[in-house]
């Protein structure tokens, strides 16, 4: 073959060349990373969750009678004490069914009366042996007949007077009357809805925390448990009473996977309302933690790992442990070290065992986390 004709190369020749090219530059050219130390946690953490404000005491207030609304004694937004007529409804029906209740009971009292001097006379009789005992049972079973009827009577006048009760309506407790849908004169169902009352010198406020989160909480000893909490406001500002976690629930929910907690707070100027929202701030303190942006980690089969570097500059994974999920960052108590040197990001770029050309970046501040 002559010197100057060249023969056709083949594709996969052309792709080991291309390889082993590609592995010389890596070789040559490792691929630059920022890598830094961990930061030390600060001594407490603060997380915020949507909080919604509910009454201590807050319920509905219903007609129980069809008719119209008579009279209203209260206006919205008022305060009103336990016991206090709030709205009288029509009721002049069933008003005339207790008066024929009462009159019924009177009836089957004189029967008894009458009964009792009928058994009386009888006895009389029956002790000077002019009648035979079979008159004087006959007396006795008048005697229950009527005691019998009397106690029906007594029963129908009762239930007569609870449903004439309805139609008065009070307040069960101490609290601020809200909106009056139904107005004077106007027509009313049974079970149309007067109004709803707030008792607010307390309220609950409800967040709800994450499964990891729960578990955490409740391996933590009574005493690390966070009970005080703060609310932020829905303009910004902060409560200037703290609250106290006093209950959780007992399952979790099947939507959202987390479970709602409770929290009691003091409302002595009823600044917080019913169906209000805020963000209950919960403060944690932290002990010999590490802090690694989120960014720095990655996860497999539930694990969190991080890739330090070593002198070397190889890259390892490693396992850490978090012990707080915070915005962008974890608070790491188990598997890492103050003097380890972790890739700072970039990390799909990377497998174990890759040399880097690492850049060191200054000690995380807290205020980036």
């Amino acid at each position: 073959m002559s010197p100057g004709i060249l023969r056709p190369i083949s594709m996969s020749a052309v792709v080991l060349l291309l390889n082993a090219c590609h592995e010389k530059a890596t070789v040559d050219s490792p691929l630059i990373f920022n890598v830094a130390n961990p930061a030390p946690a600060a001594e407490a953490y603060e997380r915020e969750y949507v909080g919604e404000i509910q009454a201590v005491q807050h319920v509905e207030l219903r007609s129980r009678l069809r008719g119209f609304v008579e009279s209203i004694g209260v206006d919205e937004g008022r305060s009103v004490k336990k016991g206090q007529l709030l709205f009288t409804v029509s009721a002049r029906e069933l008003q005339q069914e207790l008066l024929k209740a009462r009159a019924a009971t009177q009836s089957a009292a004189a029967e008894l009366s009458a009964a009792e001097i009928e058994l009386a006379n009888t006895k009389v009789l029956f002790d000077k042996k002019v009648i035979s005992d079979a008159e004087m049972s006959v007396g006795n079973s008048k005697i229950k007949s009527a005691r019998a009827k009397l106690e029906e009577a007594k029963a129908h006048e009762g239930g007569a007077e609870i449903n004439v009760s309805y139609a008065l309506v009070r307040a069960p407790f101490d609290g601020t009357v809200n909106r009056i849908p139904k107005k004077a004169g106007s027509v009313v169902e049974d079970g149309d809805l007067l109004t709803t009352l707030s008792n607010t010198n307390e309220v609950f406020v409800y967040f709800r925390l994450s499964e990891q989160e729960f578990l955490d909480y409740s391996a933590s000893s009574e005493e690390q448990r966070t009970k005080e909490v703060n609310l932020k406001l829905a303009n910004g500002s902060l409560y200037p009473a703290s609250g106290h976690i006093d209950a959780v629930e007992s399952e979790f929910s099947k939507e959202t996977g987390n479970i709602a907690f409770r929290a009691r707070f003091p409302n002595d100027k009823q600044l917080l309302k019913h169906g209000g929202t805020g963000k209950v701030v919960v403060s944690t303190r932290v002990q010999h933690g590490l802090v690694v942006p989120q960014k720095s980690t990655f996860e497999v089969q539930e694990h969190v790992y991080i890739y330090l570097v070593d002198k070397e500059n190889v890259v390892r994974a490693r396992r850490i442990e978090p012990k707080l999920r915070l915005k962008d960052s974890f608070i790491v108590d188990a598997g890492l070290t103050a003097d380890d040197r972790f890739v700072l990001e970039g990390l799909q770029k990377l497998k174990d065992g890759d040399r880097i050309s690492a850049r060191s970046t200054a000690t995380l501040p807290h205020s980036s986390l």
